[in-house]
């Protein structure tokens, strides 16, 4: 789940994000109806090796996401909780709970985006902070993150809205490019393929992290050089798309991977369907 929920738990919706749904003069006896809000609550993924994927999300009174839970079935280790997360809000900050003894502090700038997530763990009742990453803005759309610390900085490139490569160096020498096409569709919420794990970081399905792109990506092509060039490894992933009522209800991401290592090659492929419980609020 981990793998294919990089990309595509952010093709859920931020809470409270509106639809349209019928319009009339301000000045008739029938003024304009509400706006219908809808948010995500639940979602099941299928891998076709067998396994397959649970998540709940649940709300506070402010249409804030206050619970998600992910539970993983039919996996070579069995059935387990993939993610169990508590969130709590406060001035300029947000705090995830995963258990007891490890947490998440997100920090937010006057325009209520993270610019600086830490994990915490308690060992012995003190707190210590064991990662720290950073992120930067242009405008309202994410520009770089830092992950743990300079080791790793992520660069993301924009066009029009839509964001289009993103480019990740290390203190290793490991280079990774990302390049995005797009379907030219568009659906109400637009919150489809975050730059950023959304398994990691789901608060980016709430807007936490900027403007998502405007449009429906198509394909994704990433190449990955690792120790210093000897190994490479080429994933390209497909999408396709079941929209109604200007949701996205099923998603399909077909995978195909090469990796070489000297001589030698790997072919790996893979397909996931992903459907999408919305609900009214």
């Amino acid at each position: 789940m981990k793998k294919i929920l990089q990309w595509v738990l952010a093709a859920t919706l931020i809470s409270g994000f509106t639809v349209s749904v019928t319009s009339c003069d301000d000045n008739s006896d029938n003024p304009a109806p509400a706006k219908k809000k809808y948010r995500l609550v639940h979602s099941e993924q299928v891998n076709d090796n067998g396994s397959y994927y649970i998540a709940d999300y649940g709300y506070d009174n402010q249409g804030r996401l206050l619970t998600y839970k992910c539970i993983a079935y039919n996996t070579p280790y069995g059935d387990l909780v993939d993610s169990d997360e508590t969130y709590t809000y406060g001035d300029h900050y947000i705090i995830v709970w995963r258990h007891d003894d490890l947490y998440y502090r997100y920090t937010l700038n006057d325009d209520g985006l993270i610019v600086k997530e830490e994990m915490i763990k308690i060992e012995d009742g003190v707190e210590k902070v064991t990662n720290v990453d950073n992120y930067q803005y242009d405008g309202d759309r994410l520009k770089s993150y830092e992950e743990f610390g300079p080791h790793n900085l992520h660069i993301y490139h924009w066009e029009d809205g839509d964001l289009m490569s993103c480019a990740v160096d290390n203190q290793e020498g490991n280079m990774i490019k990302t390049e995005f096409t797009y379907s030219g569709l568009s659906v109400d919420h637009g919150y489809l393929i975050a730059p950023l794990s959304t398994v990691s970081k789901p608060l980016y399905i709430m807007g936490y992290y900027g403007k998502p792109s405007k449009h429906l990506i198509s394909h994704i092509k990433t190449v990955s050089d690792t120790s210093g060039g000897t190994a490479q490894t080429l994933t390209e992933r497909d999408y396709t798309y079941t929209i109604a009522d200007g949701h996205i209800v099923e998603m399909v991401e077909n995978t195909n991977s090469i990796m070489k290592i000297g001589q030698m090659e790997r072919l790996t492929s893979s397909k996931h369907t992903i459907t999408f419980t919305y609900e009214e609020y």
